[in-house]
């Protein structure tokens, strides 16, 4: 696919907007901080078609994070992406987060692309859980293994394999818990791009035959708690639904 494609991520602390021809990033903009996506997102993408010297109506893809991440970042970046879609009448498509993580690390100036290994990235669940894939690199692919789950950090330690790589913001969080002498945590701070949404989708698209004819429908949200998910007023509502039921 050498078309151009926006790229969204809004689901961590950092995010914005890139703009990519193909596999190449022609524009890149950063939020500020975390918790800004809201009243930033826009103004990056503005910004990066601006640096790309590309308008919207050239744009051919929008591409967006959709999960697992902030419950809140991630909508932010759906609906947004979504509004976007509608109003130039593009198709959108979902981007996993884990494969986009795993894209950028690899990547990285600083990785050996002749190495072969076992890839995890994790994001912290809460209540004592990390989120994360099982990737693989080798030959200078990656290739998915697993679906995305939802593992306490033993099991996650006990089902890598001898010299596999752990990364993520949860590595600080669970390392203790992580920790075997034949896996590597890299405990440097990781904080995805939308650069590396772009690329990951640019891979994505490269599989579809006519990406012209992609679904202009929204896309949904990759959860695993859909209750922790909802709003306020939801949850009282699913409350509600379930204590009905209980009645009858």
């Amino acid at each position: 696919m050498d078309g151009v494609i926006l790229a969204l991520e809004s689901s961590g602390d950092g995010g914005g907007a890139a703009v990519m021809r193909g596999a190449e990033v022609a524009a890149h903009v950063a939020v500020t901080g975390p918790r800004v996506h809201g009243a930033e997102l826009m103004a990056c993408v503005d910004r990066a078609c601006v640096q790309a010297k590309v308008n919207r109506a050239q744009i051919d893809v929008i591409a967006v994070n959709c999960g697992p991440g902030s419950y809140t970042g991630l909508r932010i970046g759906l609906a947004s992406a979504a509004g976007i879609g509608r109003a130039l009448e593009r198709p959108v498509l979902g981007v996993p987060c884990f494969d986009a993580m795993a894209v950028q690390y690899v990547g990285a100036q600083n990785f050996n692309i002749r190495t072969r290994c076992e890839l995890w990235p994790v994001l912290d669940a809460r209540r004592d859980e990390v989120m994360t894939a099982r990737l693989e690199y080798a030959a200078g692919q990656l290739k998915r293994l697993s679906p995305d789950e939802l593992l306490a950090p033993e099991v996650l330690r006990e089902r890598a394999a001898h010299g596999a790589v752990v990364f993520g913001a949860a590595v600080p969080v669970y390392q203790d818990r992580l920790k075997r002498e034949e896996i590597l945590l890299d405990r440097r701070e990781f904080v995805l791009t939308a650069a590396a949404v772009g690329l990951q989708a640019w891979r994505q698209l490269s599989t579809v035959e006519d990406w012209r004819q992609l679904p202009l429908s929204a896309v949904a949200p990759r959860y695993f708690r859909e209750i922790t998910a909802k709003t306020v007023e939801q949850r009282a509502g699913v409350g509600d639904t379930e204590t009905a039921k209980t009645q009858k």
